[in-house]
């Protein structure tokens, strides 16, 4: 990897984080009294395209670098804070976030493995 590659995967690693942050928060969204949980599917396109574009630059494991960052701000989230309540709510939107954000960039990279053989 030269060091333009290096940048590369360090701003998709940026990118991670920052879709994360903002899946999180927006996981709330209610509209009327309905749930509305867009997010999580924001989650899945975006971090299927990051790992798409890390791909592209990397066949390492660094590749997974903006797939990790997004997990770690996921799994803060869940940490419950200092009076007890973390940033998301325990129920199935939290559930759906989880895996539409790892479930579905692993089924789309191994997928993506399977053509290659």
């Amino acid at each position: 990897m030269t060091a333009g590659d290096r940048v590369e995967l360090a701003v998709l690693t940026v990118c991670g984080f920052v879709l994360g942050v903002v899946t999180v928060f927006y996981l709330n969204v209610l509209v009327g009294t309905a749930p509305l949980p867009v997010s999580a599917l924001a989650a899945a396109v975006g971090n299927v395209v990051l790992l798409q574009l890390a791909a592209q630059i990397t066949g390492s494991p660094w590749r997974y670098a903006p797939l990790i960052a997004w997990v770690l701000v996921a799994l803060v989230a869940l940490l419950p804070g200092v009076n007890g309540n973390g940033a998301l709510i325990y129920d199935w939107r939290a559930l759906l976030l989880l895996f539409c954000g790892v479930g579905v960039p692993a089924l789309a990279q191994s997928m993506n493995r399977l053509n290659h053989l």
